[in-house]
């Protein structure tokens, strides 16, 4: 076979590698746990695979974090349904579903390959022809090696303020939960800054006099907690960066057979379901079909007790989108608003198979909030709530 050949069938190759690479469907983890520490991983692992399950975990290359998983899938849907099985009938209430590369799992033996000693290759022995004498020896012209420069990484400057990190945790066991803190300058202030838990962020300086800030946290299922920060002296504990690590306990909101959302928003003074409520919903769907023997009360809520000028589903069978032409705009109490959204939320259900005599609703109004109506995380309150009345 000819060089020509060869290269030909290298390109193709080459090609055909970096097609699958582009064209590779993203990976979906299942994760109940994100550690900073490898003992505090290995010991929710161990845990795991005690209670019967095929737990793995592996590093966050971006964040430095330890993530431990469930399931590994390319199959988004089926992520989001084991998610909600997990949350509705395990202690793992608080799964959720990463969507990105980690690491290598730990545990698994990667085959060494062997390493091949480079032989040096013999060179023909150079041949010295005799000089004649009046022939002109051409004299070929030295060129100069210049040195090689060794390229600096580029440190990319940190963000402006002080690192902190915001470890929120379950008071009933030592998994982290997921969740934001919102941060403000006062009890009173109108706006405040919203950051991620359990990883390193970069807070700069309040302009009040006192150098405090007002945190709250927000986390899905769990009761908020409020408290005073510091930003001279914020916690005696230091990360490996240098940031506060704040520790905050969080207790649930109420315990039982409910299942938790995170991402079932509305439109808001809608009963318009937000695109983003879809894959957990999709979850429940796939949940109530391996499981024939459920049945579910949806619990709708809002923010307030006072009517609202906004918008419900009508004729419209579009769920995740306003249609003004086919959506009933109008004044609505807010135990009408909350029905309807429980309302939307099993029609849904019912248009993907499900029997709708397994579903049952009931509207909450106002009455029944997870943070105060008049306070930055009011828009909260606007939620649903899934109340398994029977597993059959």
């Amino acid at each position: 076979m000819r060089k020509s050949t060869y290269t030909l069938l290298f390109l193709l190759l080459l090609a055909t590698v970096e097609v699958a690479a582009q064209t590779a469907e993203p990976n979906y983890y299942v994760v109940i746990g994100v550690f900073g520490r490898l003992d505090y991983t290995i010991r929710m692992t161990d845990k795991a695979n005690q209670n019967g399950f095929n737990a793995q975990y592996a590093i966050n290359t971006r964040q430095k974090w330890n993530y431990v998983y469930l399931l590994q899938t390319n199959d988004k849907r089926k992520a989001y349904a084991f998610t909600i099985r997990m949350r509705a009938e395990t202690e793992y209430k608080d799964a959720w579903v990463f969507k990105g590369q980690l690491g290598e799992p730990q545990g698994q033996v990667v085959e060494e390959k062997p390493v091949i000693e480079e032989k040096p290759v013999e060179k023909p022995p150079v041949l010295i022809e005799p000089v004649e004498k009046d022939s002109v020896v051409e004299e070929k012209p030295i060129v100069e090696e210049k040195p090689v420069v060794e390229e600096k990484p580029v440190v990319k400057p940190k963000p402006p303020g002080k690192p902190f990190l915001f470890k929120f945790e379950s008071k009933d066991s030592d998994t982290p939960v997921v969740g934001e803190v919102h941060i403000q300058e006062s009890n009173n202030a109108t706006r405040y800054q919203a950051f991620k838990a359990n990883e390193v962020v970069y807070i700069e300086a309040p302009k009040n006099s006192r150098g405090n800030y007002v945190i709250v946290t927000q986390a899905a299922g769990f009761q908020p907690v409020s408290l005073i920060l510091s930003y001279a002296e914020p916690s005696p504990e230091v990360g490996p960066e240098g940031e506060a690590v704040i520790p905050i306990e969080l207790g649930r909101v109420k315990r039982g057979d409910y299942i938790d959302f995170t991402n079932v928003r509305f439109f808001r003074n809608s009963s318009i379901l937000d695109p983003a409520a879809q894959n957990e919903l999709d979850g429940l769907v796939d949940l109530m079909k391996e499981s024939p023997g459920y049945k579910i009360r949806v619990h709708g809520h809002c923010n307030g007790t006072q009517d609202k000028e906004g918008s419900i589903l009508g004729s419209s069978t579009n769920f995740f989108a306003l249609d003004p032409s086919k959506n009933k705009i109008g004044k609505f109490s807010a135990k009408e608003l909350t029905s309807e959204r429980a309302a939307t939320v099993k029609a849904y259900l019912v248009s993907q198979g499900i029997e709708a005599s397994r579903i049952d609703t009931k509207g909450e109004g106002g009455k029944i909030p997870l943070y105060p109506n008049s306070g930055t995380l009011g828009q909260y309150n606007d939620r649903i709530e899934i109340e398994i009345t029977k597993r059959g």
